[in-house]
């Protein structure tokens, strides 16, 4: 019977390591409360002093979780030869630091469908590639679904493509960290409504400008990575910052943004679902209900779509509403409900089922 327990497992990530959290770095940190975690970020973009680098850098975010860097060994690695030459020479270094540290063998646990192909190579004793996100389905991921023992995915619309691969559908995931705050004192007045998340072209701005303008006197929150977008609204909102209401706080580190979220009213996932992808499912859901918090949202394809999780709307009218009515309909019954349900998604109870797929 195979054990995740205490296992040397490599997280290939297309995602730096950093104050943003996906997937990815959650499960990474939930990952190393038990088992030693390599996780190796995607490379920068190549320069010519890579060529002569033999060296990977390793620093340690805490005693059982490594953040691994490395450079591509050659250019132009779109072109398959030098794709596969530069892919045999970064997994050998990879390899010599893995024996360095006494491990043999690995788990494999690829968030990433462009990279290391071939589990066996990093020694990988069981694999499996999470796919998070829908993208097309390409040549270089086709290859690493034919070499991993299994697929996880968060939504089964993911498995489109994936040539009925032995797979598990996954939930997201939420820490046990999640479900208190750490500080009070934040620097805002509480009662505000918070969104969380990229600040970009997948947002529907037209909406987001209704509100505004619809609650002049009610603070909008907006914490996270702004990402310029050619949008005259998008523009008019987050650069000339017409709406006095409108706070852009910036990035802030994953683990504190529970603090904020417990000061707020309500949350918000105001996304454009015409937008291919965007109708999953949004990622700090499970963050919003650890706090008991009622989400303003549209309607996803996920599992947490009633009206006691999600004050789902259709329309920009039955969004104001939600908010509009959100005195009058919030109950401590409510509150715990959502407390409740989102403790069944715990990463300790997810790692448990992944554990058992993989036997």
């Amino acid at each position: 019977m195979f054990k995740l327990k205490e296992q040397a497992i490599l997280i290939i990530s297309n995602e730096p390591w950093g104050d943003i959290w996906y997937s990815k770095h959650n499960w990474a940190y939930e990952l190393s409360k038990s088992n030693q975690v390599f996780f190796i970020n995607a490379p920068k973009r190549w320069s010519f002093k890579d060529l002569f680098c033999k060296k990977l850098t390793v620093n340690d975010y805490s005693e059982s979780l490594k953040i691994i860097d490395y450079n591509n060994k050659v250019p132009f690695t779109r072109f398959e030869f030098l794709y596969n030459l530069n892919e045999r020479i970064v997994t050998k270094l990879i390899n010599k630091y893995l024996k360095s540290k006494g491990i043999k063998k690995t788990v494999f646990w690829s968030f990433d469908p462009y990279r290391f192909p071939n589990p066996k190579l990093l020694n990988a004793a069981k694999s499996i590639f999470f796919r998070v996100d829908k993208f097309l389905l390409l040549k270089r991921e086709r290859k690493l679904l034919e070499n991993v023992d299994g697929l996880v995915v968060t939504a089964e619309v993911l498995l489109q493509g994936t040539f009925s691969k032995k797979h598990l559908i996954l939930s997201h995931g939420i820490s046990e960290d999640e479900f208190k705050p750490t500080i009070n004192n934040i620097k805002y007045n509480e009662g505000f409504l918070i969104y969380v998340g990229n600040i970009d072209y997948r947002m529907d701005v037209k909406l987001l400008k209704k509100l505004l303008i619809a609650f002049p006197e009610q603070d909008f929150l907006f914490i996270g990575k702004l990402v310029d977008t050619d949008n005259e609204t998008f523009q008019e909102i987050f650069f000339e910052k017409k709406y006095p209401n409108l706070i852009l706080h910036g990035i802030e580190h994953f683990k504190n943004l529970k603090n904020y979220i417990y000061k707020s009213k309500a949350c918000l996932a105001p996304m454009d679902i015409s937008i291919d992808g965007n109708e999953i499912h949004h990622h700090k859901s499970l963050q919003y209900l650890a706090m008991g918090k009622p989400i303003i949202s549209p309607i996803f394809n996920d599992s947490i779509n009633n009206d006691e999780m999600i004050l789902g709307y259709k329309n920009s009218d039955e969004a104001i509403d939600r908010i509009k009515n959100l005195e009058c309909t919030e109950t401590n019954e409510k509150v715990k409900n959502r407390i409740d349900y989102s403790k069944q998604f715990l990463y300790a109870n997810l790692i448990k089922e992944v554990e058992h797929f993989l036997n």
